[in-house]
C-alpha cells in the first residue's frame, strides 16, 4: 500500500536504472522524511510540554489534561501523515456505539497506541506504568488519568484495572486494552494475558474488537518510516452479557484471524 509512485516510474528499457536509482532515491527520501518528523515531534513536544508543566503547576483537572494530551497525539498522527506519508484508513466505524465500551485490539507499534486517543476522545488506556515516565506524553497519561500496569505487581494490576475500569465506564469513558500484553510483530501471535476476562465481566459493558496493520508501516524505534496506509478495522460489537472466559477465548481467535487477513490484504 505505497503512496502513488508516478514520479518514480521509469521505462523498462533501462533495467539497471529501474532497479537502482529509484529504489535508492525512495530510501533516501524516506530517511530524510523520518528524521524531519523526529525533529518536528521534538519541537512539538517541547512546546506542549512547557504548556502542560505550567498548567499542572496550577491545575490538574483530568478532562483538561486529556485535551492537552490529545493535542499532542493529533500533532503526531497528522504530522506523520504529512511528513512521512503514513496515512490511515478507518473501517467499520458503524460498529462503534454511542456509549462507553471496552476496545480490544492487537498491538503492533506505538502508532496505534497514540492514534486511538485521537480516534476515541477521552479514552482510558490500560498502559505500562513505565510509559507514564515518558516526557510530555507520559505526563498526560499519568494525569488523564489512564490505568497503569506494572509487571512486578500482577495481583495489584488486576484489582486496579477492575476498580478503575468500572469507574471509567460509569463516568462515560471507554477503555482501551491490548490483551497480547505487548507489541507483537506482523505475522506473529501471542496468547492473551488473563486480565481481559475479569475486566469484561466486572465492567459489564460491550466490547468493540479492532485490528490494525500499523506494524507494517510504522516499525519500532528510529527505523525509517516509508509512505503507506495504516488500516484500523473495527469489528462488530460483542454484547456485555456473555461468559467472560468464553469471550476472551473467542476474541483471541477473532483478532488472530482478522489481523492475519488484514496482513494478507496488505501484502
Amino acid at each position: 500500500m505505497d503512496a502513488p509512485r508516478d514520479y518514480l516510474q521509469l521505462t523498462n528499457s533501462d533495467e539497471r536504472t529501474a532497479k537502482g536509482v529509484p529504489a535508492l532515491f525512495r530510501d533516501v527520501v524516506s530517511f530524510l522524511r523520518t528524521r524531519l518528523f523526529e525533529l518536528y515531534m521534538v519541537l512539538v513536544s517541547a512546546l506542549i510540554g512547557i504548556v502542560i508543566l505550567v498548567y499542572l503547576r496550577w491545575h490538574k483537572r483530568p478532562k483538561e489534561v486529556r485535551w492537552f494530551l490529545r493535542l499532542w497525539t493529533v500533532s503526531f498522527v497528522y504530522g506523520a501523515q504529512i511528513i512521512t506519508g503514513t496515512r490511515f484508513r478507518l473501517e467499520g466505524l458503524e460498529n462503534i456505539p454511542d456509549r462507553p465500551v471496552i476496545f480490544v485490539g492487537n498491538h503492533q507499534s506505538y502508532w496505534e497506541s497514540i492514534a486511538m486517543t485521537v480516534f476515541v476522545p477521552h479514552i482510558n488506556v490500560v498502559t505500562k506504568r513505565a510509559a507514564m515516565d515518558i516526557p510530555v506524553f507520559g505526563w498526560g497519561l499519568r494525569h488523564a488519568p489512564m490505568i497503569p500496569v506494572d509487571r512486578d505487581e500482577p495481583g495489584q494490576n488486576l484489582r486496579r484495572m477492575m476498580r478503575q475500569g468500572k469507574k471509567s465506564i460509569r463516568d462515560g469513558r471507554s477503555i482501551l486494552i491490548y490483551p497480547e500484553g505487548g507489541r507483537v510483530p506482523p505475522g506473529s501471535f501471542r496468547p492473551f494475558t488473563r486480565g481481559l476476562a475479569p475486566l469484561y465481566g466486572h465492567c459489564e459493558c460491550d466490547v468493540v474488537p479492532f485490528v490494525t496493520n500499523a506494524g507494517v508501516h510504522w516499525p519500532t524505534g528510529f527505523k525509517i518510516k516509508k509512505p503507506g496506509v495504516v488500516t484500523v478495522r473495527f469489528l462488530p460489537v460483542i454484547p456485555a452479557d456473555r461468559d467472560p472466559n468464553v469471550v476472551s477465548d473467542d476474541l483471541e481467535k477473532l483478532l488472530n484471524f482478522e489481523k492475519q487477513k488484514l496482513l494478507n490484504k496488505t501484502s
